[in-house]
C-alpha cells in the first residue's frame, strides 16, 4: 500500500528544498501563479526577509508576491463574484 499523504511546501525549510522542483514533485503541495500554474520553487520570497517588505515577480513562478512573507497561493483566491 502506497501513502497517498502530501507533504506540504510550507512544512519544508528553504535550506532542505535545494534541489525540489514543485513543477515535478507531485508529492509536495505548491502555491500557484495568477494562470494557475504550480511554482516550481516557492520559498524565494522568505529568503527575502532582510528586505523591505515590498512586491515583487517570483523569479520561478512569475507571481506577484512579498519579500519576506510566504509564496501567495492564488489557487486559494476566492471566485470571482459575477452581478
Amino acid at each position: 500500500m502506497t501513502d497517498t499523504t502530501l507533504r506540504r511546501w510550507q512544512d519544508i525549510a528553504p535550506a532542505d528544498a535545494t534541489k525540489l522542483d514543485l513543477s515535478k514533485d507531485l508529492t509536495i503541495t505548491a502555491p500557484l501563479n495568477e494562470e494557475g500554474e504550480r511554482c516550481p520553487w516557492p520559498w524565494e520570497p522568505q529568503l527575502r526577509a532582510s528586505e523591505p517588505i515590498g512586491q515583487f515577480h517570483c523569479g520561478y513562478c512569475g507571481a506577484m508576491v512579498l519579500a519576506g512573507m510566504p509564496h501567495i497561493d492564488y489557487g486559494d483566491e476566492p471566485a470571482e463574484v459575477k452581478p
